[in-house]
């Protein structure tokens, strides 16, 4: 029997140039721009707050204006594979990342100053979604190649994921006080931030040339897809996570109920979304532990039977017990979040992780969009009130726990940290470590 060896990560991984400095700088600034100047996250009050006040949409125009825009987060996978495959003026890191970043700076801009009339704004906002998309995928290649480079993937990601749950924490603060002065304030800090981004790449992101196409890579999207296709756990847990999140929402009803009926100011608005941040950091620490100690079956029940019993409090919602229940649906909300997560990270094949997961994520985020729309509408168009909507959420919520055994058991009966192992494989044999 001959014995290949195999080529070692380092050497598979393309010779930027970069040193490892370079990747921390760039992987850390990138995802604390690319996360919070995204108008969904720095603009989520404060866009609404124009588009509800100024034009006086309702919430289903509202709900509608929001899927349009984010629409091009869906179709990621197509960046990732163009900067990969295509060098964009001899790189396949720097110029992708000054292109995405200094265009979504100019659709800021032009947001802040175009006329405030729908179809204006409707393009400058999803240019800048749609550009900074771009960027946003240059971060993450950079984060990957780091990874493989240097063996540091925990450590390079672990720096992403403290920037965005950062950015989650003080967004809400930040996103209110923005909403509560002038837009332009808004639209300065975003092309700011942007801008900022544009000039450290331009010094920091010294990427060395490499004016070929990779046609391996094309190759490899191919099979990819092929598989993709024919994998029946990721089809059943993609139409699982597609149910779960096409329930009907009731975020931008809640923004009005907050705003007309309440009456409450949009930096107490902001601060509700502060607290869900920090509970929600809970809802992943427990998540952490308990996922060794229960299988997914069991998280997956516990999870959707506690989001939906969860929901109904939304019932009382009032300015007494609105801290309470955000702080609660912070925590709710993220345990579910993750173990939906663990269902998509398992079914995903192997050697397909990338495009695999980003593809679930694309579905996911458009089913997420699409419940709010429809939810807006059941309230603009048919009269439902917003306890109805509550029900209704809470209801078809519930209802996802009959398909949960129809999900692939090899998917389902395991706790985190133990080997799967296909029906008539035999048993993998010991491994011995060494120090």
């Amino acid at each position: 029997m001959s014995i290949v060896a195999a080529t070692p990560v380092a050497e598979r991984v393309p010779d930027t140039g970069l040193t490892l400095r370079q990747y921390y700088v760039m992987v850390g600034l990138g995802a604390f721009v690319t996360t919070i100047a995204q108008p969904g996250v720095i603009g989520r009050l404060p866009l609404r707050l124009v588009l509800k006040d100024e034009l006086h949409f309702n919430a289903q125009a509202l709900a509608a204006f929001m899927l349009i825009t984010t629409f091009a987060w869906n179709v990621k996978p197509i960046a990732g594979i163009l900067s990969d495959a295509f060098p964009l003026f001899g790189t396949r890191r720097r110029h992708y990342m000054l292109v995405g970043a200094g265009l979504a700076a100019l659709c800021w801009f032009f947001t802040g100053i175009v006329p405030r009339h729908y179809w204006p704004l409707v393009l400058t906002t999803f240019g800048a979604n749609a550009f900074m998309v771009i960027a946003s995928t240059v971060m993450g290649g950079l984060m990957v190649e780091a990874g493989q480079k240097y063996s540091l993937s925990g450590r390079i990601t672990s720096i992403r994921q403290a920037v965005q749950s950062i950015v989650s924490v003080g967004n809400g603060v930040l996103g209110g006080y923005l909403a509560a002065v002038a837009f332009g304030w808004t639209v300065g800090i975003a092309t700011g931030l942007l801008v900022v981004l544009v000039v450290v790449t331009f010094f920091m992101l010294t990427e060395r040339p490499q004016a070929s196409r990779r046609h391996e890579v094309l190759r490899d999207a191919g099979q990819q897809i092929r598989t993709l296709v024919r994998s029946r756990p990721l089809w059943a847990a993609g139409i699982f996570l597609a149910l779960v999140y096409i329930s009907p929402g009731f975020t931008t009803p809640l923004l009005y109920l907050q705003a007309d009926t309440l009456k409450f100011s949009m930096p107490y608005i902001g601060l509700m979304e502060t607290i869900e941040g920090l509970t929600g950091l809970g809802g992943a620490l427990v998540y952490a532990l308990v996922c060794r100690r229960f299988n997914l079956r069991q998280l997956l029940v516990a999870a959707i039977a506690a989001n939906g019993v969860f929901t109904l409090s939304y019932l009382g919602y009032g300015a007494g017990t609105a801290p309470a229940i955000h702080g609660l649906g912070g925590f709710v909300t993220t345990c579910s979040e993750l173990a939906l997560m663990d269902l998509a990270v398992r079914a995903t094949p192997t050697g397909c992780e990338s495009l695999g997961f980003s593809l679930m994520m694309s579905a996911r985020n458009f089913a997420l969009q699409g419940s709010d729309v429809i939810g807006s509408w059941l309230l603009d168009t048919h009269g439902w009130s917003f306890p109805q909507l509550v029900w209704l959420n809470a209801g078809t919520t519930a209802l996802v726990l009959v398909f949960i055994p129809l999900l692939p058991r090899l998917l389902m009966l395991h706790r985190d940290g133990e080997t799967i192992i296909a029906p008539g494989a035999a048993p993998a044999a010991p491994v011995t470590q060494t120090s």
